[in-house]
């Protein structure tokens, strides 16, 4: 029987990211991928027929694309799309507030609604960019391990700390500083108006089941503009052929460099022979053998549904059962026939279009979910794909994207078993929609709605959360996924995590990929 150097269980993103470099110097790496579809949640699939969408992601602008270069990715070979409008919000009675790539452009349409948050704006895209460098040095290398700091450890933290001293000591102290603030108090700081505060902290809400005056809020928009240019909002690019592009291009490198993929191959659990991994079962009792074994699946499902709790030991089952998994993210898919009615729609809505209007909208929303509620007025990320990537649909249709916040995967008095919950969460954000973009509904041809109960069954993502986690301060860096074991390793040896729920987090960021291959090959 054939032993790999590694199998890696999950082809999502950072699976494809960790199997590539493994393979790349040389070890013999099998990936395992239940579905038919690798990706994960950064898949392209076809939802309606003739129609192609992300399945649950639809922007990369995390990625890091220094990971495509250590892979070996050609930059042909994948094709980015900047549209001119980074964000629309629709504020209602027509009216609508656009942040665009063009900075002059953005300057004069915050104007019309506050002329001082229109001169501040430009200081704080400055501001967001220098404080987003000194995360991005912290995210990406693996965190120390504070219980075993041992002189080896003590130097391989020189390189991160002098790339953030050249950063400048002001920025490192303004970064802690900021860290665990509420968004609300750091955009209160900044701005007056109601419409760009709202806008601006809607990416606080990513990773999160809390609205804006929440702790921590802060970090999560740093965060999520760690990755490309965020003109002040957040990271955000998007690609020819959908987000599942770059999972196919991801799965080419790996296949490249040796690595084999099996799709429609279920692990159903991790074989452990005398407190090490020693390879896989699968769903029909095939047993594969590997001297490492590496989950790209989330902490919960690695450790209760793989390895089994009595392997682990009580102090750590307990840690990992009080991560807190709490997806509250429905997406729901539309096809219409042709766009939303609004002026300049092709450029303003080929970003992502926002429901938003204030700060206090949002704060209500998260207040629904906060006691097991859909939120009756949630807010809404529409991404509409066909805007830069037409061959997704047939022509004269246009299929969107819609992430519904909140939808909490733990509801009080309903379930998401019952049709007429999916019907609920369906209807509200339509009549929302329709609200702030009349006409809307009436292009509608066919929807599809993802709930966190369809995430959990058909993504595997334990309580339909996407992050693996959620992004509080105390579930991040050396606490990610829990204190002690945030290098990657576990208490089964030979069985690594590659998954978001590791430092860094979650997005479509390559980073727990790229820094969990980096300790295997080390160790």
């Amino acid at each position: 029987m054939k032993r790999y150097d590694a199998v890696v269980v999950g082809a999502g993103h950072n699976g494809l990211v960790a199997a590539a470099l493994l393979a790349r110097k040389g070890w013999s790496v099998l990936v395992l991928e239940r579905r038919d579809v690798i990706g994960g949640a950064a898949s392209t699939e076809e939802i309606f027929p003739g129609c192609r969408v992300g399945v649950a992601a639809q922007d990369a602008g995390l990625f890091r694309r220094d990971i495509l270069a250590d892979l070996g990715v050609a930059p042909s070979a994948l094709e980015w799309v900047h549209p001119p409008a980074v964000a629309t919000s629709l504020l209602g009675g027509g009216d609508a507030m656009t942040l665009w790539r063009d900075p002059n452009a953005t300057r004069d349409e915050i104007a019309r609604h506050n002329r001082a948050d229109a001169s501040g704006f430009p200081e704080w895209v400055d501001y967001l960019h220098s404080m987003a460098r000194v995360l991005r040095v912290a995210l990406d290398h693996p965190t120390p391990p504070l219980h075993d700091l041992t002189r080896k450890e003590r130097l391989r933290l020189l390189r991160p700390l002098v790339q953030a001293a050249r950063l400048g000591k002001r920025n490192v102290v303004e970064l802690l500083r900021v860290l665990p603030l509420p968004a609300r108090d750091l955009l209160d700081d900044r701005f007056a108006g109601d419409a760009l505060k709202g806008m601006l902290g809607t990416t606080a809400l990513l990773g999160a089941d809390q609205g804006p005056s929440a702790m921590g809020g802060a970090f999560r928009m740093l965060y999520h503009a760690a990755g490309s240019p965020a003109h002040g909002f957040r990271s955000s690019a998007f690609l020819k052929g959908g987000i599942g592009a770059l999972s196919e291009a991801l799965a080419a490198a790996a296949r490249t460099h040796g690595a084999e993929i099996r799709t429609g191959a279920e692990v159903e659990r991790i074989l452990v022979e005398d407190g090490a991994a020693s390879g896989v079962q699968l769903a029909g009792g095939e047993e594969i053998l590997s001297r490492f074994v590496v989950s790209g699946l989330d902490p919960h499902r690695t450790f209760f549904t793989l390895v089994g709790a009595p392997q682990l030991g009580p102090e750590f089952n307990r840690k990992v059962a009080n991560i807190r998994m709490r997806g509250s993210t429905a997406t729901l898919h539309l096809l219409l026939d042709g766009l939303p009615p609004l002026p300049d729609a092709a450029s303003r809505l080929a970003g992502h279009t926002l429901i938003a209007p204030t700060l206090d909208y949002l704060e209500r929303a998260g207040d629904d979910a906060k006691y097991g509620r859909i939120s009756a007025r949630p807010h809404l990320d529409i991404v509409i794909p066909t805007l830069h990537n037409p061959t997704l649909a047939p022509a004269g249709r246009d299929v969107a994207s819609i992430q519904i916040r909140y939808a909490p995967y733990q509801l009080r008095a309903h379930s998401w078993r019952d049709a007429a919950t999916r019907d609920a969460v369906v209807s509200g954000a339509l009549r929302i929609l329709d609200e702030f973009l009349p006409g809307t509904r009436d292009r509608i041809l066919d929807h599809h709605i993802l709930t966190p109960l369809d995430l959990e069954t058909e993504l595997g993502l334990t309580h339909g959360d996407e992050y693996h986690g959620q992004m509080g301060l105390d579930q991040l860096l050396f606490m990610r996924p829990v204190p002690g074991w945030a290098r990657y390793r576990t208490p089964v040896e030979g069985l690594f995590l590659c998954g978001s729920g590791t430092h860094p987090g979650g997005g479509v960021t390559g980073g727990p990929g790229r820094l969990a291959a980096r300790e295997i090959l080390q160790g």
